[in-house]
């Protein structure tokens, strides 16, 4: 399974505070089959340095290299359409510098202003993937919203805790939703902590092989990830939810 959002970075944001918390992850990532993590650590200008990411992280990279794990950095951005710096550092933060950047919008706002930033960023051959949007009011509370994302060619990850239940049954119903309806393209820990993974991942990964079989899991939880780190057939995959939405209505 490939990570493609996660805080495993220690002493940089809200996820662990020292390595050996790092590594715990790393561990408890491994024992469940996880072969690949994208390092994601939140990125809002002037509040995150990179400079501290960076050195953090090499010394992550150092200290897991027994591990059977790739750990590759990237970043959680905070959408901003008013701030154009994020095209300017678009490879610094994207993941792995493969031009897919990773956008989170706020909780309880109508971030349609993004979907212009959305926009911008498919023109200059940027592929945004859109961070746990199902927990976003706007969305659950009108799918036009929701729509109008998918249209703009934006991708979809999902988290694990909210398949998993824990940010309430709304939450998790609109991710099956999603799910079965072939709206969503990634499924992600968006862990913090090793127990994140412990209590949040593998019941997420039951969740959606009950909802929609083993096969289809494994597109969420790796095929797609992979193809679009690999940036094999982008378009096409961004294309894919396109075309779902149209032909259901």
């Amino acid at each position: 399974m490939i990570d493609i959002h996660c805080h495993i970075i220690h002493g940089v944001d809200d996820g662990p505070s020292n390595i050996a918390e790092s590594l715990k992850m790393i561990r408890e990532a491994e024992r469940l089959g996880i072969s690949q993590i994208m390092a994601t650590p939140h990125y809002q200008e002037c509040i995150f340095g990179l400079e501290r990411v960076e050195e953090n992280y090499q010394e992550l990279l150092f200290r897991a290299q027994d591990y059977d794990v790739t750990i590759n950095l990237g970043f959680e951005v905070f959408a901003d359409p008013n701030n154009h710096s994020y095209f300017k550092y678009r490879k610094k933060l994207s993941l792995n510098k493969s031009g897919v950047i990773l956008l989170e919008f706020p909780f309880n706002t109508t971030p349609l202003k993004c979907v212009d930033m959305v926009r911008k960023y498919r023109a200059q051959k940027i592929t945004p993937v859109i961070a746990h949007l199902e927990r976003n009011r706007s969305f659950i509370n009108r799918f036009d919203i929701f729509v109008t994302f998918i249209k703009a060619g934006c991708y979809i990850q999902l988290d694990a805790a909210s398949i998993a239940g824990v940010y309430g049954l709304k939450i998790k119903e609109f991710s099956r939703r999603l799910i079965q309806m072939k709206l969503a393209d990634m499924i992600s820990s968006n862990a913090h902590c090793a127990k994140d993974y412990l209590d949040w991942y593998s019941e997420a990964y039951k969740n959606v092989s009950n909802w929609v079989g083993k096969e289809e899991a494994g597109i969420l939880f790796h095929n797609n990830a992979k193809q679009l780190l690999d940036g094999r057939n982008s378009d096409e995959l961004a294309n894919r939810n396109i075309l779902v939405w149209e032909r259901m209505v």
